[in-house]
């Protein structure tokens, strides 16, 4: 177990890099916008307001948001993956330490710079975690354990839950500040869904003359299927074998450099695939 828990430098720098940019993020443009962050980070920021107008007591940000991630953290450490969650600690703790220290960093007075750039921020350090084998809690948490169960991107749905949040606060408090809130979730959101291509598929078509020396790399090195037909090109009226597989889009990249390796002189054509039913080998966290 404890050779499974041991962490690469890369799955160390980038969670302490995602949190210093997602603190920075916080104290550059979400406070300077009197913006809520979303999710339970931005479920943070509402209890200490609730708490202020109605109580006048302040609620530490740091330690709340850290409670809330409790839950969540203990969900993705027995139902994901030990190491995953681990990784993502890295980051809530650091986060909440430099959101802490952090002096405030203002940038601009402009709410619509702040929301798109202040989003692009937060899209960024998610994708940071994501890289590194983790994500940045909270809500992430819960998408990456229903995304395991659903075998799809539940970014969206977390989008959804962040909009209802910030309509609440909107109600309670300032309808204006929760507007431009929900789009600096949504530029965020755009940004993970934009380049997170773990439930994102590739269709391989090969037409190739080494059909056999193919299948046995993409299921060596990529544990795929391939299915094998035979036909006939219409202009040699010669015999090609037809190879047609499905791959995650990260493993794209690889498989053309397979093929064309083994054969130079293959015929790939790569479409994207929708959706895919049945059993399929999918990237484990």
């Amino acid at each position: 177990m404890k050779d499974k828990l041991k962490l690469t430098f890369k799955e160390i720098v980038l969670p302490l890099l995602a949190a210093l940019l997602y603190a920075v993020n916080m104290k550059s443009f979400v406070q300077a916008g009197d913006l809520l962050p979303g999710g339970l980070s931005g479920l943070a920021v509402l209890m200490n307001r609730i708490a202020v107008a109605f109580t006048k007591y302040h609620l530490d940000y740091s330690v709340l948001y850290i409670i809330l991630n409790i839950p969540g953290t203990v969900l993705v450490f027995t139902k994901v993956s030990k190491k995953f969650c681990l990784i993502s600690l890295i980051d809530i703790v650091f986060t909440s330490i430099l959101v802490a220290v952090l002096p405030d960093i203002p940038v601009t007075n402009d709410i619509l710079l702040i929301c798109v750039f202040g989003g692009i921020l937060s899209g960024v350090s998610e994708l940071l975690m994501l890289t590194a084998g983790g994500c940045g809690g909270g809500t992430s948490f819960w998408s990456i354990y229903l995304a395991k169960i659903k075998g799809r991107s539940m970014w969206n749905v977390m989008l959804g839950f962040n909009v209802v949040l910030l309509l609440i606060t909107g109600l309670l408090f300032n309808w204006e500040s929760a507007l431009y809130s929900i789009i600096f979730q949504f530029v965020s959101t755009q940004v993970v869904n934009m380049y997170d291509n773990r439930f994102k598929r590739a269709t391989f078509i090969i037409i190739t003359n080494k059909p056999d020396e193919i299948i046995e790399a993409v299921y060596k090195y990529q544990n795929h299927s391939v299915t094998k037909l035979s036909g006939i090109g219409s202009y040699s009226h010669m015999e090609k074998a037809v190879l047609y597989t499905v791959v995650g889009k990260y493993e794209e990249k690889q498989l053309i450099e397979l093929v064309l390796e083994i054969d130079p002189h293959a015929f790939v054509n790569i479409t994207d695939s929708e959706k895919v039913v049945g059993n399929f080998n999918q990237l484990p966290y």
